[in-house]
């Protein structure tokens, strides 16, 4: 059944990748976006030139931090609230903004969801509130337990508790979904996998922050999506970790890349950055018990479809900024 759907962050990464599969699959997407300045707009620009040239697909402009940027937006089924400021080292220089784009524009969304009496809200969290797991799984029951490492992490958890709490006596399911470093085509240049691509494709210096042994649950984009898509079938409030319980290290990446691309790497490792964890790795227990889900995608196939969608773009995109 065509459904109306609402996908904040149209733009971005994983909203982008969100609107195709919905469109895809012959449903009305609405977009807003504020191509915000987190990283280079061309990025966003790119992504929502693609967006517009679909049929189904209608965009908005609009900074969700303003209370009356939804007012126009009616007869919508399921919110998917992927919109975000995001970067945990830059959260610390500009934390107002991290405020405004993710505690701010999150009430709003939840705001919007209770008054129109949406169904469904489906939230984008991140695993950053979790910090450091050392060698223990990240389980989503723990949150009296969490502490957030960063200002972009304290303000995406404020974003979950407050949407919890406006939608706690409403017929709106909220849905949340912590992201475990996801890369893929059209990825964000401010995050490894796509920089540690660029620059080894472009013979520039590799900048690794720290030694590289530093270790990430590496997850495709399509299984991210795979999993945004089986939560609308859920049917009460819930939260999901969306990663691969099988990590590897920043090194191993780079080697990865070095033997797709067929070059050599000229890393320079900079000082490690301030509370970066040394191992992120989540339970998936709960997304696998309730949803039926897993990542599919291995991290050597995953590197290689980015590897060949950023040579078929090479020549637009090489001369974009990759690190914010």
């Amino acid at each position: 059944m065509t459904k109306n759907v609402l996908v904040t962050g149209c733009a971005g990464f994983i909203g982008f990748n969100l609107s195709k599969t919905l469109i895809k699959e012959n449903h009305n997407v609405y977009g807003i976006d504020s191509l915000n300045s987190a990283y280079d707009k061309k990025f966003k620009e790119l992504r929502l030139q693609k967006l517009e040239s679909e049929g189904n697909f209608h965009f908005s402009n609009n900074d969700l931090s303003n209370e009356d940027s939804l007012n126009e937006i009616i007869d919508i089924d399921i919110v998917y609230h992927m919109g975000a400021r995001a970067g945990v080292r830059q959260s610390f220089n500009d934390p107002l903004s991290y405020i405004k784009d993710n505690t701010i524009a999150t009430t709003n969304v939840a705001n919007f969801c209770k008054k129109n009496d949406i169904s469904k809200m489906i939230l984008a969290s991140t695993s950053s509130i979790y910090g450091n797991s050392g060698e223990k799984e990240m389980v989503e029951d723990i949150d009296e337990k969490i502490n957030p490492p960063s200002i972009y992490a304290s303000t995406k958890l404020s974003g979950e508790t407050l949407a919890k709490t406006i939608l706690s006596s409403q017929n709106t399911n909220l849905i949340i979904t912590r992201f475990f470093t996801v890369y893929g085509p059209y990825g964000r240049p401010d995050m490894s996998i796509l920089r540690f691509i660029h620059w080894i494709m472009e013979n520039k210096e590799v900048k690794i922050f720290g030694d590289g042994e530093q270790r990430r649950s590496f997850t495709y984009v399509t299984d991210v999506i795979d999993l945004l898509i089986k939560v609308q079938g859920c049917d009460s409030d819930e939260t999901f970790n969306v990663g691969n319980n099988i990590t590897s290290s920043l090194n191993e990446v780079i080697n990865i890349i070095e033997n797709f691309s067929n070059k050599k790497a000229n890393i320079v490792n900079e000082p490690r950055a301030f509370r970066d964890p040394d191992v992120v790795l989540p339970s998936l227990l709960k997304s696998k018990n309730v949803l039926n889900w897993e990542p599919k995608t291995n991290i050597e196939d995953g590197i290689k479809s980015t590897i060949d969608w950023y040579s078929s773009f090479q020549d637009k995109i090489k001369n974009f900024t990759y690190i914010n």
